[in-house]
């Protein structure tokens, strides 16, 4: 029928438009991930969208008396296999930038070359800072008793032939430069015109220097070093190894693995990545941001502080570990110092903690196991998750449950189980065992909360 009204037009472009332009602008002020690989991950939302728009011009427009916008319009699919194509084209431009064998993959009659250059030995005096740069290639750091830096370099550039390739890679040179803040090693014209060439960094420095390493598409291992160690990497694992000092790294991809292991001060890691060990570490460690994958962190002397967008995690002194899976379970094991925990949609297991507890689950399971009495609070929150504790059978504590909405507690120990009350779906527990023990509070809504009497 007809109404007089133009038929209403739909707002889903205005909408794609908006958000494509914020995915823009958010990469521009310092995203970490590019639009084209967001896009990779979150594509069906574009459907969800275009499906939501439409019900509400639909019920708009009925609401108005005004015809509805057509179903499906040829500029809206024009529109989104536009968006395709761009974010596309940006995906294959920002991995021809950065593919360090471009040129071998879009000619396919090209191939990869490698040559090797030895650098001159430098001098170093003692407690000089040294920094190790490449845009493109691995790098690898070597603390030994000889009182110079002394670098080899693993050239490889994809040319047609191998003459070509050298002639590529005679114009790639290693230098070692003395500066005013100590002394810098890089090559020096990576880029030309076919791409860029890859130059694998293997230095050999003194043991007492401090060490700076960047590099920003490939993998960086240092080894050894007495001074400060700080690294930066972009595209690639890096690993610390028996460092005298200070550990910093910064990592800026998710899919980066990193690994400190054994530090005689502090160790500091953050931005972005993907699995993650510390372990054997005198100092505190600090790690400040998400990563997704596995995380250990094991034997640090004066604990370690993990904060990210789902976990605050503080341990005040670890002797045992923690273990991570992502998006997972994490467990906290032999650890003589305080543990304060908040996050979210986790299963938790607790075992041999011998200081205080506070968690804030937010939604999963809790276990928590003693394998002697405790001395120090528990506190363990959680919200539609089971809350399990096990204490030995000698243990003194006081007792504070609360099972809300339909929950439940259970007791092995006799001394509690005729203190349970149960009204209008919700369990309440307030009891001792035995006498001047610690405070245990446990809370759960929806599910049950079990005190267990171990050995």
């Amino acid at each position: 029928m007809a109404t007089g009204y133009p038929r209403r037009r739909s707002i889903f472009s205005g909408l794609l438009l908006i958000i494509v332009g914020g995915l823009l602008l958010i990469q521009r002020l310092g995203g970490h991930l590019p639009v084209w690989q967001i896009f990779r991950q979150w594509w069906p939302l574009v459907f969800i969208l275009w499906g939501l728009s439409k019900l509400y011009d639909h019920f708009v427009a009925q609401q108005k008396g005004e015809p509805s916008p057509p179903t499906v319009s040829a500029g809206e699919v024009f529109l989104v296999l536009l968006l395709l194509a761009v974010i596309g084209g940006t995906g294959i431009v920002d991995w021809g930038l950065n593919h360090p064998n471009r040129g071998e993959i879009l000619f396919p009659w090209s191939e990869s070359y490698s040559f090797t250059e030895t650098v001159p030995p430098q001098n170093v005096p003692a407690k000089a800072q040294v920094s190790v740069r490449t845009s493109r290639g691995n790098i690898s750091v070597t603390a030994d008793d000889t009182p110079q830096i002394r670098v080899t370099a693993r050239k490889t550039a994809s040319a047609s032939s191998e003459s070509e390739a050298q002639d590529r890679v005679n114009h790639v040179h290693v230098t070692v430069t003395q500066t005013d803040g100590g002394f810098v090693v890089e090559p020096q014209g990576q880029n030309d015109s076919n791409g860029v060439v890859s130059v694998e960094l293997e230095v050999h420095v003194p043991k007492n220097i401090t060490l700076d390493a960047r590099a920003d598409r490939g993998a960086v291992q240092i080894s050894g070093v007495a001074g400060n160690v700080t690294i930066q990497g972009h595209h690639g694992s890096i690993e610390a190894r028996q460092s005298g000092a200070d550990v910093s790294i910064e990592s800026n991809n998710s899919s980066d693995d990193i690994r400190v292991v054994g530090a005689a001060g502090n160790v500091r890691v953050s931005g972005h990545g993907a699995q993650v060990e510390i372990s054997d570490v005198q100092g505190a460690v600090t790690l400040d941001g998400d990563y997704y994958g596995s995380l250990t962190f094991a034997r640090l002397g004066k604990g370690i502080h993990f904060l990210s967008n789902r976990t605050d995690l503080t341990v005040t002194q670890l002797g045992g570990r923690v273990e991570i899976t992502n998006p997972g379970d994490m467990g906290i094991y032999d650890s003589t110092g305080n543990v304060t925990l908040t996050t979210t949609k986790r299963d938790l297991t607790l075992e041999n903690v011998t200081g205080k507890i506070q968690v804030d689950n937010r939604s999963g399971n809790i276990s928590v196991r003693f394998t002697q009495p405790p001395h120090e609070p528990v506190e363990l929150t959680t919200q539609s998750g089971d809350v399990d504790v096990t204490l030995p059978a000698k243990s003194a504590f006081d007792v504070s449950a609360r099972a809300d909405n339909n929950g439940d507690i259970s007791s092995d120990f006799s001394e509690l189980q005729s203190k349970i009350d149960t009204q209008r779906g919700n369990a309440r527990l307030d009891g001792s065992v035995g006498a001047r023990g610690p405070k245990i509070d446990l809370r759960t809504t929806h599910a049950t909360i079990r005190i267990r009497k171990g050995q």
